[in-house]
């Protein structure tokens, strides 16, 4: 076993984090710069997530404790030997740092970072000596407030560059760092063509002013993470391709191994469709499909904690959302809707026991309903009908053609795919209400 505990599963999760430890500068104005190469995956999540202008910190080691700023400037924090050593590299190493600068941003404008709040982002930090010339460079630019923002450093180099920011933001801080790749799944060379990509719609357009798509600029994502329950975690899967025009929260209350299958195959439907969606188990430790009626309150609040999460630490923040559930997760999610009926655009429960709720509930809800069963089994059909008999609210009933009583077969979820994302199309607003903005508790 490896004596390195992995944190992140992609640069891009390590920035959906970042993104919530930095949401109180959420919508404050402020400038995201990037250390390139690595540093640019991580700021372009936090800047969308902030709702941030978006550019680069040029900065560059040449030796340990040793770094260049793109003015020119050597920046030593090192020993005596590895400065001078240093400075045979320094006219190479700085035109290679003007040949990128013109090679990431040919064609706009940089953001002036004068007397506004500045947050200097990189992948991770080893001996400090690159943070350290980016942000002493930018101190003489005189910005408001300087935060270093980082996933990952080393304490030492950590220690170094505190006294050149007014506030430094680390997920975590071990000992010593051998390599940043150690804690990263994935931790790819980032080439100059993505970097490229992901400036290439900065200064951010998560500004958001009135009929812009909320997922432009977005990029794809995949991400295995843990939603935070109780003393445990409830295991959940984060998927998009770029620029999604609205999210899926797809929840299920036990018997994920056997649902594995269809809920992959619905959800990369959705994906298809240009939904991000984002998979979780509410029951991970129970191998039945569904718990008893009496397991409800749990179930919701597992519920309720899961959308917290979704809108306060994913970049999905800002996205229209809508549900996908079945058995008594939906009838969980028929009692959060109805508690807080501006979470959710629209919701789809397929087999749902939407009846398990309560009339009450079922009568309070307002979100847009799709209820489908299986056309072979009279008793989904029967609580189905209840349920859509006591809501007021909008809603359909759909009976989808089955061999049986089960959706296994490939045309009954080729049903149950174009049902679903033809009901979240219509009903997911393009630009969503304020409230569903980033969370800020």
């Amino acid at each position: 076993m490896s004596r390195y505990q992995t944190r992140f599963q992609t640069r891009e999760h390590a920035g959906t984090e970042l993104a919530w430890a930095l949401r109180a500068y959420q919508g404050t104005g402020a400038l995201v710069l990037a250390i390139p190469r690595g540093g640019v995956p991580v700021g372009r999540i936090v800047a969308d997530a902030l709702g941030a202008d978006f550019d680069l910190a040029m900065a560059r080691r040449i030796a340990p404790g040793v770094a260049l700023d793109d003015a020119g400037t050597t920046w030593r924090t090192g020993a005596d030997d590895a400065c001078n050593e240093a400075e045979d590299q320094r006219d190479a190493l700085l035109d290679e740092l003007r040949r990128q600068r013109a090679v990431y941003t040919p064609l706009r404008q940089h953001c002036d970072p004068h007397a506004r709040v500045v947050i200097v982002v990189d992948d991770g930090l080893v001996s400090g000596a690159t943070m350290f010339a980016a942000l002493a460079r930018l101190r003489k630019r005189h910005p408001a407030r300087i935060v270093c923002a980082l996933p990952v450093a080393a304490r030492a180099g950590l220690e170094r560059i505190r006294a050149l920011a007014d506030e430094v933001v680390c997920l975590d801080t071990p000992e010593r760092i051998a390599s940043l790749a150690h804690y990263y799944r994935e931790f790819q060379l980032v080439s100059d063509d993505r970097v490229r990509q992901l400036l290439a719609r900065a200064p951010a357009q998560a500004g958001q002013g009135a009929g812009q798509r909320a997922g432009a600029g977005l990029p794809a994502l995949s991400a295995a993470v843990q939603v935070p329950y109780g003393s445990g975690w409830l295991p959940a899967m984060l998927e998009s391709g770029p620029e999604p025009v609205g999210v899926v929260l797809m929840a299920y209350a036990g018997g994920a191994q056997r649902r594995s299958a269809r809920s992959h195959y619905l959800a990369r439907k959705l994906r298809a469709r240009g939904f991000a969606t984002m998979l979780v188990d509410l029951r991970p430790e129970s191998r039945d499909d569904d718990g008893p009626a009496s397991d409800l309150d749990d179930l919701a609040a597992r519920l309720q904690q899961t959308l917290d999460f979704l809108r306060a630490r994913t970049p999905f923040s800002r996205l229209p959302a809508g549900l996908l559930s079945t058995g008594s997760a939906a009838a969980a999610a028929v009692r959060e809707a109805a508690a807080n009926p501006e979470r959710l655009g629209a919701m789809a429960f397929v087999a749902g026991r939407a009846d398990l709720s309560g009339g009450a509930a079922l009568r309070e809800l307002e979100t847009p309903v799709l209820l489908m069963c299986a056309s072979g089994d009279p008793e989904s059909i029967r609580v189905n009908d209840l349920a859509f008999g006591q809501m007021h609210g909008p809603r359909q009933l759909r009976l989808i053609p089955t061999n049986g009583r089960s959706f296994e077969d490939c045309p009954a979820l080729a049903s149950i795919a174009s049902l679903t994302a033809d009901w979240f199309e219509q009903l997911l607003p393009a630009t969503p209400p304020a409230v569903l903005a980033y969370d800020a508790h």
